[in-house]
């Protein structure tokens, strides 16, 4: 090959390079200059449609969408959209993405049995099984204290409650209500003999020395006279000793 050959070729090779150089750089100045002048869109609203409805909708407004996840939710159905980033009514670049996040449902909880367990039990089962309790309603029933009547919903998976499983708990058997008397002043053995006949519980007895006040002798009563009472309530009394 001879020199002059050479040169020639050299000549339209770097000719050749110059005009790929040239055309990479009109090509990247021509993206940029579409990205910086892309027309602003308003971002349309997708939530709670389904992901077919939202591509074409935000398709007409030269945009696309993106799953980004999926979460458990309470009110959006399965495989809807429930989250959306931009929000509706933003401003976004055309063909620009909008970030949506699906619903997966209710998650499903599996509701253990705590029919007939102590509210106390019930607590630690619950809570295990991660089922809230929404409330607890007391009522009167021969069954003992504490005992759970009713679970509402039963025993059984279930989608998981907004508010959380009710309980209906024993209070026990209903008893009679009584008004307190005053008992001030009066033997201490008639009063705690009619506390029993009434089934009333006599919790503390407490027995101190009072000037002027013969040994036996009611002092002082809790609850007061007047206070309404039942086979559940505690009284204590305060009775008069002899002086040492």
């Amino acid at each position: 090959m001879t020199i002059q050959r050479f040169a020639v070729l050299l000549v339209k090779n770097g000719l050749l390079f110059l005009a790929l150089v040239a055309a990479l750089s009109a090509s990247a100045l021509l993206t940029m200059r579409a990205v910086l002048t892309s027309q602003d869109v308003v971002v349309p609203s997708l939530v709670a449609r389904r992901i077919p409805e939202a591509g074409i909708l935000a398709a007409r407004r030269g945009l696309s969408i993106r799953v980004e996840g999926k979460r458990n939710d309470l009110r959006v159905p399965a495989d809807h959209i429930l989250a959306q980033e931009p929000v509706a009514g933003a401003a976004l670049k055309a063909h620009r993405s909008i970030r949506v996040w699906l619903s997966l449902g209710p998650r499903r909880l599996a509701v253990p049995a705590v029919e007939g367990e102590s509210l106390r039990t019930a607590r630690l089962t619950l809570e295990q099984a991660q089922v809230p309790i929404a409330r607890v309603i007391e009522v009167n029933d021969p069954q003992g204290e504490g005992t759970i009547l009713v679970q509402h919903p039963p025993a059984g998976e279930a989608d998981a409650m907004g508010e959380g499983i009710s309980l209906l708990v024993s209070r026990g058997p209903a008893g009679a209500d009584y008004l307190m008397p005053d008992l001030i002043g009066r033997k201490a053995e008639d009063v705690l003999e009619g506390m029993r006949a009434a089934g009333l519980k006599v919790a503390e007895v407490r027995y101190r020395t009072y000037p002027g006040v013969a040994p036996g002798i009611v002092l002082r009563q809790s609850p007061p006279a007047g206070h309404r009472v039942s086979s559940r309530s505690s009284v204590s009394l305060d009775i008069s000793k002899a002086t040492p």
